[in-house]
């Protein structure tokens, strides 16, 4: 189960009995009980796939989830309070929504085949699959509100991290990353991610966890947040992803840039001495992106899926091809005959292809509602933890936003769900600020009426 200890096959039927558990004090008690056994699973749902073989355990997280709004809707119903708070992402998320939505019967004409909205339909589940992911963000910023249960959540995406490190770690060890070799990658840790989405994910992450490291004060704090950095940077460099590399970057930069010009510095001395500083495979496999005979197999690989979906974009731009039009698509790049794919390797392009240049627009508004936020109650939180988790989304969202670009990943609940989870966090620390400072004004104002 991921532990490394052997206790695979015993901790089968106690995981499933402490599921079970928290589906029903989800209902019966405390909706947050819910939410801290959803949030470390988010990365990990090879985990829960232990318990699939039980009665209803292939159906745990989408039970989970069911609970948790039933949860929500009980509270709001007792308490006489709005179901949704209003916030800058509610209209886009809902677009969102409604237009993929859309998108499910748009896939069936595109296709030619039988509208049918049932679970029959693989675009349905995948639709049913994707909207759990901006409901993360909702669910977040309507229930949780307590300090002390942000700073759990966000232990727990620590701990989900440090996860993904020892089950990397369990398979490195045994490797020999001397020079590169393309059989060597390692990739999956049973997580169904390969290793460029494994290193997208550490990178938009570890730039949280780097937020904290250098707002904290406290050394056994720093000193236990710089073990997931070390780690995960180590990760990063071996799983061997020029994508991951790209998110690396982009994520320290703005880390830099906004918070330690130290971070700035050290970058620029990587990117100009990255032939001297960098492991030899490191080396090596970023050499590989071009030499004299142009881009290596792969690069041209992505251009020919670029070219491909550009025309299915600019043959239906508003609507594209429907949801989860790539898994449909036999994409075929001009040169590389008999290869065969099902992404685009580019969540601009696929999101284009799937949802139409609409469904990018709304993708984007989210990004930037995220980074907006995340820039504000960096700007105005007086308590650190709240400034680091403001300017911890905000490099995590550009992370992202580089990752993407030679990859699709910003539709993987186990990638991007954290963030969605950490938007909601920033908004509600937001909202709080807001309210407090209206509260304070309105004291001014009667004192000053007195």
């Amino acid at each position: 189960m991921e532990l490394g200890l052997g206790l695979s096959e015993i901790l089968v039927v106690p995981l499933y009995i402490v599921a079970i558990l928290a589906i029903i004090l989800t209902i019966t008690y405390r909706i947050e009980i819910g939410i801290f056994f959803l949030v470390p699973f988010l990365s990990h749902q090879n985990i829960l796939n232990y318990v699939n073989h039980l009665p209803l355990g292939k159906d745990i997280n989408d039970i989970l989830f069911l609970a948790i709004l039933v949860k929500w809707v009980i509270d709001r119903f007792r308490s006489n309070e709005k179901f949704l708070v209003s916030t800058p992402l509610n209209l886009p998320i809902f677009l969102f929504l409604i237009w993929t939505f859309i998108g499910i019967w748009w896939g069936d004409l595109y296709f030619e085949n039988t509208i049918q909205l049932s679970l029959a339909n693989p675009r349905v589940i995948y639709w049913k699959n994707l909207i759990r992911i901006p409901f993360l963000y909702l669910i977040i910023v309507n229930n949780i509100k307590n300090p002390d249960h942000k700073k759990f959540i966000v232990i727990l995406i620590i701990l989900s991290v440090l996860m993904v490190n020892r089950g990397f770690y369990n398979i490195a060890r045994w490797r020999d990353f001397s020079h590169y070799d393309q059989d060597q990658r390692i990739g999956g840790l049973d997580q169904g991610l390969g290793g460029n989405e494994l290193a997208v994910y550490l990178a938009m992450y570890v730039v949280v966890i780097v937020s904290l490291f250098l707002h904290s004060r406290g050394f056994i704090l720093k000193s236990f947040l710089s073990i997931p950095i070390i780690l995960s940077y180590y990760s990063i460099l071996f799983l061997f992803s020029r994508s991951g590399y790209l998110a690396a970057v982009v994520g320290c930069s703005v880390i830099g840039l906004l918070k330690n010009k130290f971070v700035l510095l050290g970058i620029l001395i990587l990117i100009i001495s990255w032939e001297t500083l960098l492991p030899v495979a490191v080396q090596e496999r970023i050499e590989m992106t071009k030499n004299e005979e142009g881009y290596d197999g792969t690069i041209q690989q992505r251009f020919g899926m670029w070219k491909f979906g550009k025309e299915i974009v600019s043959n239906n731009p508003l609507l594209g091809a429907g949801v989860n039009a790539a898994h449909f698509i036999n994409i075929t790049p001009e040169g590389f005959n008999g290869q065969v794919w099902h992404s685009f390797h580019n969540a601009y392009l696929q999101q284009a292809v799937e949802t139409g240049l609409v469904g990018l627009a709304i993708y984007l508004w989210i990004f930037a509602l995220m980074l907006i936020s995340g820039w504000r109650l960096f700007r105005l939180a007086t308590e650190w933890f709240d400034k680091a988790i403001g300017l911890g989304l905000i490099a995590c969202v550009a992370t992202c936003l580089a990752g993407n670009i030679a990859g699709g990943y910003w539709n993987y609940l186990s990638v991007v769900g954290h963030m969605y989870v950490l938007a909601g966090l920033v908004m509600n620390s937001l909202l709080t600020l807001e309210k407090n400072k209206t509260a304070l004004q309105s004291k001014k104002n009667k004192t000053f009426t007195i």
